[in-house]
């Protein structure tokens, strides 16, 4: 089956797609019918098999799935998801899509993916439907009392009736076609096998309903075909539609909307109003009463004149009777009564969607907005009030009970107004109730509803505070005797009238114990409860332990370097949190008393009260020094020596002061090997190791000597040895 859709009406061009599901564009030029294959008619390269075209957009099914190409851009082709296998197929004007598979009749509106049934046909369709005017015609199959191949005018509306529209005797169409002539008339022609691997192009007289014969022969065989005016449009100016919004007195001007189309798909179409300037879009707003011109006019030379009315409409007018809402209980509501000669009344309240009915209910106090509208489209804009109403509260007397404190023992008693009846009472949101008392109610604001039958009260009571005089609370706390103690304590004071008391220290449970011990430093909350479960909430501080001042006078002896004693420092202490202790090189002594034995050096003294707190702390420098004119913490070792047997200088040995206890004497290389030691004074290094005489350089030397009392001293340095 082969699909011809025209793009060039004056030329008489189409695409065809072939037996073989191929894609050609055809072209009939003086009586020759010449063809040519289209390889990029769409991306997806689906072969087709019936097809419809509407304006630029060709739709085809491969057999079960529809698809729709652009004439504008392969690359547009897509598949739709809609379910397709009929043998013919035509758009309306709309680009709605009609086709038949077998007798049934189906149509998909455009942008639906669900096609709907029509109905079943009395006649099998051969090939291909067409609209001529606003007839649907389907080339048929003799079926159904058919003699011959025919064209089928078919009843949309009922498919059961439709009905014989003209035989076409020897040619059984696979394709039908419009191709426009001038502006408003278009030519019909039909596409038929010949039997022999091609088809016939035929020529119909759709006036006489009778066939021209065949014009010229197509090489391939054609199993469809349609063109952009198988809607039944010319290629002219088609007014499809004319909408007119009237004159509204007082609310606003008319307004004209003209819909066409052309059947060209490169046509573009423009609008004129009485002469006046030209528009792309048909539409005409702030227009008086009165008649216009309208003229459409496309680009390729055809136009249409037409005319519209613009009617005046009087003023819209509504009366509103109101009821008011009954405390708030969306009880309100209104009726709209038109008062002025108009059809079709219908209601907007709140810019809710529009209705007929004129009675609204169920509505809040308060201005509401209303819209009226008509059959012409003319709108009143307005608003009406939906009172409130409230009637007195259905109370005679309140009777209210103070509460104790803390203590939820107040109350309230409700005396109801006779012959009022109650549905329901209840406090702080409980349960509903039919008695007006409720006991067991704490000091402070309670909310209160009251239900009726016509109404909801909600109001508040006030159960008042019966409060107790406040006792008298001081407060006793003894600091902690160090910063790093909690040793403090805390005495609660108290006097009152309304005892026994109990008391609460730092959130503890309540008992009658008013002394608090082994406290930290800090602020503690205080709460003290009365007889009658009053409470009294207040805080007490126990203050950080705070060292008194003192007067440290340091008595520091320098060690020298003969003294086996060392250094002696003695503390001295003067305050009022005698005795006194200090402590140095990690030993304690009690102020005053005598430290032996320290290295030359700095000190850290901390200074302890009797209680062991630290109260200060100083540093002590306890300093070395010689004894005059001794030389006993120094040593001297030649920079150089020659070992060469000269009797010069040949060993290198240390110098050194001779009231010492013992020294060692070391010698090493560059590689850090001890390569000499020696603890005798005369004893020095000949530059051999081993026996091997050492290589020129320099070479490292330590020399540490011992002091009695078991301190040790250690000098380092180097010298060069030379041959």
């Amino acid at each position: 089956m082969v699909h011809l859709a025209v793009t060039d009406a004056n030329a008489q061009k189409a695409i065809l797609v072939s037996s073989t599901g191929k894609f050609f564009e055809f072209d009939y030029v003086n009586g020759t019918c010449e063809t040519k294959e289209l390889t990029n008619f769409c991306s997806l390269n689906v072969p087709g098999f019936s097809a419809a075209q509407y304006k630029n957009k060709v739709y085809y099914n491969s057999g079960t799935q529809l698809y729709e190409a652009d004439l504008t851009n392969p690359a547009l082709c897509r598949p739709l998801s809609v379910f397709c296998t009929g043998n013919s197929m035509t758009a309306d004007k709309n680009g709605t899509l009609y086709w038949v598979d077998g007798y049934s009749l189906f149509r998909l509106p455009s942008g639906l993916t669900q096609p709907e049934i029509l109905g079943a046909l009395p006649y099998e369709a051969a090939g291909d439907l067409m609209f001529y005017g606003d007839k649907l015609l389907m080339a048929a199959r003799p079926s159904g009392g058919l003699q011959n191949y025919s064209l089928i005018e078919v009843n949309i509306s009922s498919p059961p009736n439709s009905k014989l529209f003209m035989e076409t005797p020897g040619f059984n169409f696979f394709g039908l076609m419009n191709v426009s002539i001038d502006c408003n008339t278009n030519k019909v022609y039909g596409i038929a096998g010949n039997g022999i691997g091609g088809s016939d192009f035929v020529e119909l007289d759709m006036g006489a309903r009778v066939g021209f014969g065949k014009l010229c022969s197509i090489n391939i065989s054609v199993f469809d075909a349609a063109s952009p005016t198988e809607s039944g449009e010319v290629r002219g100016v088609n007014v499809n539609s004319i909408s007119i919004k009237p004159q509204c007195t007082g609310t606003g001007l008319g307004e004209i909307a003209v819909a066409a189309t052309s059947a060209s798909a490169s046509a573009k179409l423009s609008f004129t109003n009485n002469g006046g300037a030209a528009n792309e879009t048909g539409v005409f707003p702030n227009l008086t009463a009165g008649t216009y011109a309208i003229k459409v006019t496309s680009t390729d030379g055809c136009s249409k004149d037409t005319f519209a009315t613009v009617r005046l409409i009087e003023r819209l007018s509504v009366n509103t009777l109101t009821i008011p809402d009954t405390c708030g209980a969306l009880t309100g509501a209104v009726t709209i009564t038109p008062n002025s000669n108009h059809t079709g009344f219908r209601y907007s309240l709140e810019n809710a969607a529009y209705v007929v009915g004129n009675i609204f209910t169920g509505l809040s106090s308060g201005r509401k907005s209303l819209k009226v509208t008509e059959t012409n489209g003319c709108i009143l804009d307005t608003s009406f009030i939906i009172a409130t109403y409230r009637p007195p509260l259905p109370v005679s007397n309140v009777s209210i009970t103070a509460a104790n404190c803390t203590a939820a023992n107040g109350s309230v008693v409700l005396t109801f107004i006779s012959g009022v009846t109650i549905q329901g009472v209840r406090i702080d949101g409980g349960n509903l109730q039919t008695s007006g008392t409720f006991s067991n109610l704490s000091a402070g604001d309670h909310a209160l509803q009251i239900i009726t039958a016509t109404c909801n009260f909600d109001t508040t009571i006030n159960i008042p505070l019966l409060s107790t005089p406040a006792p008298v609370v001081t407060y006793t706390s003894i600091s902690p005797d160090c910063g790093d103690k909690n040793n403090g304590s805390v005495q609660i004071n108290l006097s009152g009238t309304v005892g026994p008391y109990t008391y609460s220290f730092n959130n503890s449970a309540y008992s009658n114990n008013n002394n608090y011990r082994n406290l930290a430093s800090g602020t503690y909350p205080v709460s003290v409860k009365d007889a009658q479960g009053c409470t009294f909430a207040s805080t007490v501080t126990v203050q950080p332990y705070q060292p008194l001042p003192i007067t440290i006078q340091p008595l520091v002896t320098p060690t020298d370097c003969f003294n086996e004693e060392g250094g002696k420092v003695i503390i001295n202490v003067f305050g009022t949190e005698s005795p006194y202790f200090f402590s140095i090189d990690t030993r304690n002594f009690l102020a005053g008393q005598e430290a032996k034995k320290l290295l030359p050096g700095n000190y850290m003294v901390q200074i302890r009260n009797g209680n062991n707190c630290l109260v200060d702390s100083i540093t002590l420098l306890v300093p070395e020094q010689n004894i005059p004119g001794v030389n006993c913490d120094t040593v001297y070792v030649p920079t150089a020596f020659t070992p060469n047997a000269d009797g010069k200088n040949d060993v290198l040995r240390p110098v050194f002061g001779n009231r010492t206890a013992g020294f060692v004497f070391r010698v090493f290389n560059r590689n850090g090997q001890m390569i000499f030691e020696t603890k005798e004074p005369q004893r020095g290094w000949n530059g051999r190791f081993n026996g091997m005489e050492q290589p020129q350089g320099v070479y490292v030397w330590s020399f540490m000597y011992m002091y009695s009392g078991g301190r040790n001293r250690t000098f380092k340095g180097t010298t060069l040895l030379l041959r």
